[in-house]
This record gives structure tokens, sequence and C-alpha cells, in this order.
């Protein structure tokens, strides 16, 4: 789940023609550790989501290495700042160029969390594929 490579991500979401999920976090936030384990964990590993998104896991301030969409190495620390995430949890829905399709700040409700990010991710699909 955690991100290596978003321009391989990003071509594999084109053929699919489905979003690709990232999630942004920092480690001392227990939000983001409660999404990640009530929801984003359980998601990835149902078969129904196999080919309905892609799930990867940002850390805002980390140093490891990362591809991103333009296939230049970078780190999740500058892909986070691409993207103006400063508030955590962030989930982005973002096409296969990693233009952003959608997004979900925060934790109101853990109960209904996953169904508004399912229907976030309905809605990024239905995008995607009104622009193909």
């Amino acid at each position: 789940m955690n991100a290596k490579d978003f321009f391989i991500d990003g071509q594999i979401a084109k053929q699919k023609q489905i979003p690709i999920l990232v999630m942004f976090s920092e480690p001392s936030c227990p939000y983001c550790e409660l999404v990640k384990q009530e929801v984003l964990n359980s998601m990835s590993g149902l078969v129904e989501y196999k080919n309905k998104v892609i799930i990867r896991h940002v850390f805002y301030s980390s140093l490891m290495e990362i591809v991103n969409f333009s296939g230049h190495s970078s780190n999740h620390s500058q892909f986070s700042f691409t993207y103006g995430v400063n508030f955590y949890p962030t989930l982005l829905l973002l096409d296969h160029n990693g233009k952003v399709l959608g997004k979900k700040i925060g934790v109101v409700l853990i109960e209904t969390y996953w169904t508004e990010l399912d229907t976030l991710i309905e809605q990024a699909t239905k995008q995607l594929k009104a622009t193909l």
C-alpha cells in the first residue's frame, strides 16, 4: 500500500480506467491510523476493489523515495507538497496523470467513512470514463 512508483500506478490506472486513491498521513495522527486500519487495509484486501481503485499511502514528512507521475525521482514529502496537503488524513483520488478527481479531508464519523469514500471512488470513476 505504501507509494513507490506513481508512474507505473498511472499506467495501470489508465489501462483499467480506475482512479488512484492516495492517503496522506503523519505518524502521530490517531485518525490516520484509524482510517488505515478500519477502512483502507480492509478495502485493499477485498477482491471487488482490486479492479475498482489503486490504493496508496504517503507519509507527508518521509524522505522515502518514490517515482512521481512524470517518471522522475521524488520522495513522500515532496509529493505531499506538490498537492498542497497540510491536514491529515487527506485522501485524494487521482487520474493516471495525477490530476485530482476527488478529495476527502479529515474524519467526521468513522462509521460512515467507508460509504462516503466509496461514493467518491464512484464519482471519480465516472469522471475518468467521461474523459476517455
